[in-house]
């Protein structure tokens, strides 16, 4: 996975990320049976003195695929991602800059890096990139009953001190990062954790605050005190049946939007090797 991220000039390079820093950060992941549906939200600032194209360069999970994109600009202007063929994407996005117009352009670079062209950002600028992708958990390689979710520090600001002269960010440097994960298992949890960092974490629903209408198959994670990232976060959730065959339906029905009702199906298998042991040396 490449280490470079965030936004970086076309022309000068890395030499001059820092005028784009990343000031706020919001993670919501939805995490049903062995897939995650995340959303991603990150502010940046422009300090440039001048226009400029720029690059966002963004980690992925190997297995994700991006659902949707969408920039805005100064909370006004929304750049929205429409699938195209790739050369024609390239094109379409060349005329637009070359008309002076802010626009987009996301590509895969790698199974786990993509990359997002914007044209023409001008100075003092916010700039923030909503991203969605769907992937596949995997399991945690010291039990079959438990699944491992690893967020890279690429969604977070770095450490230190935030910018004190962004007029749209004011002085809430509490709030830079946010984490919330909705866990959703076909049978009961028996335990969620953490190696990585101090988590909160509500059993029985999809909030912070405990309901009533408890479900043992639902948990919601939240960062347990504000935080920058200096590692990766990783979060182990273990249920029962996770080590069973199994098979989810997702409906997307006309009246959502669909052109007729679609179902889709997903079979999760998990491999059971009974190996003799090896004799020993």
């Amino acid at each position: 996975m490449s280490t470079r991220v965030g936004i970086v000039p076309l022309e000068g390079g890395w030499s001059l990320r820092d005028e784009y820093p990343l000031v706020r950060s919001r993670c919501n992941y939805n995490v049903v049976d062995v897939y995650t549906i995340a959303e991603i939200t990150q502010d940046y600032h422009s300090n440039a003195s001048v226009n400029r194209n720029v690059e966002y360069v963004f980690p992925m999970p190997p297995s994700a695929a991006v659902c949707s994109f969408k920039a805005v600009i100064n909370d006004t202007k929304i750049i929205k991602g429409v699938v195209k063929e790739k050369s024609e994407a390239k094109k379409v996005f060349d005329q637009a800059v070359a008309k002076g117009k802010t626009a987009g352009l996301l590509q895969q670079e790698h199974a786990d890096v993509f990359r997002v062209s914007l044209g023409n950002i001008t100075p003092r600028t916010k700039i923030s990139v909503y991203i969605s992708f769907v992937s596949i958990v995997v399991h945690d390689g010291s039990s079959a009953q438990a699944l491992r979710i690893t967020l890279p520090t690429a969604v977070a600001p770095r450490y230190g001190n935030p910018p004190t002269d962004i007029p749209w960010f004011g002085t809430n440097v509490q709030n830079r990062f946010e984490l919330a994960v909705s866990i959703q298992m076909n049978k009961p949890i028996t335990s969620v954790s953490s190696p990585s960092h101090p988590i909160g974490l509500t059993l029985g629903c999809h909030q912070q605050e405990p309901t009533s209408d408890h479900d043992p198959s639902k948990a919601y994670v939240y960062l347990g005190t504000p935080t920058m990232l200096d590692d990766d976060i990783v979060i182990v959730v273990s249920a029962q049946g996770l080590d069973t065959p199994r098979c989810s339906v997702e409906r997307w029905l006309d009246s959502e939007g669909a052109e007729e009702t679609t179902d889709a199906y997903a079979l999760t298998l998990v491999p059971k090797f009974d190996l003799p042991p090896l004799p020993c040396q």
